[in-house]
């Protein structure tokens, strides 16, 4: 996780003196109180066509989403005025809010926001599949980007991001961040699921066995990733 301190420096006496208790408090207070801080999540990388991402200037944040810290105090604040269940579902109350405008909000505050990054995506698939919908005006690869530069340890991004590569057929981009999420999270049934899915899309029948059978025995996925790989002739008990 991304955090910063605050340097402090105690003015003493001789040597022999004892610092202030109130001091020693002060600085205990402030480091605990350090993850919750924000810190910096410039935009990074290219979009699809190459060209640099930019995106909007940072107001609130951006504050890490996995801090339970920051879930405690700050994460409610976004969730309440911008990242409602209405915006997370593309259905806005009219009037009040709007979907591209308070998912790049959220993201801009909580750049690994793993709801906010899943319903962008969708939105996006939306409209790949023709629906008239107003586009973000930064490109969504340049979101997932943002949210693994500002936290590049945090295996669910490079799912998230894997899961859009896939939906949009670029499946050796989906395999490549499912790897690297796997390396973080390697006992994490979901991931394994979910790659296990990929691999048989990429008719990698062998592997896909392998994370199917590590899914069901790290935790309790649905039965449909067996159930395909019965269909097709390569579960083996």
């Amino acid at each position: 996780m991304n955090t910063r301190t605050i340097p402090i420096t105690f003015y003493t006496k001789p040597m022999n003196t004892q610092i202030p208790k109130i001091f020693l408090f002060i600085a205990i207070l402030l480091k605990t109180q350090s993850s919750a801080f924000a810190t910096e999540a410039p935009w990074v990388g290219f979009n699809f066509k190459g060209l640099l991402c930019s995106g909007g200037a940072q107001g609130y944040g951006p504050y890490d989403y996995t801090s339970k810290l920051n879930r405690k105090n700050k994460l409610p604040i976004v969730n309440k005025n911008h990242f409602t269940k209405g915006i997370e579902r593309h259905e806005p109350k009219p009037g009040r809010h709007n979907v591209t405008g308070d998912i790049d909000y959220t993201l801009r505050a909580f750049p690994k926001h793993h709801k906010a990054l899943i319903s962008i995506a969708r939105y996006q698939l939306k409209i790949n599949a023709g629906y008239k919908l107003v586009k973000f005006k930064t490109p969504i690869e340049c979101y997932f980007q943002r949210a693994i530069n500002f936290s590049p340890k945090d295996s669910g991004s490079y799912s998230l991001y894997a899961y859009y590569f896939k939906k949009i057929g670029l499946y050796n981009k989906s395999e490549e961040m499912y790897k690297k999420a796997f390396n973080i999270s390697p006992n994490s049934p979901k991931i394994q699921y979910s790659y296990s899915l990929l691999l048989i899309k990429m008719k990698k029948y062998k592997e896909a066995m392998k994370y199917a059978k590590l899914a069901y025995k790290n935790g309790q996925p649905p039965a449909a990733l067996k159930n395909k790989l019965i269909n097709l002739g390569k579960w083996k008990d």
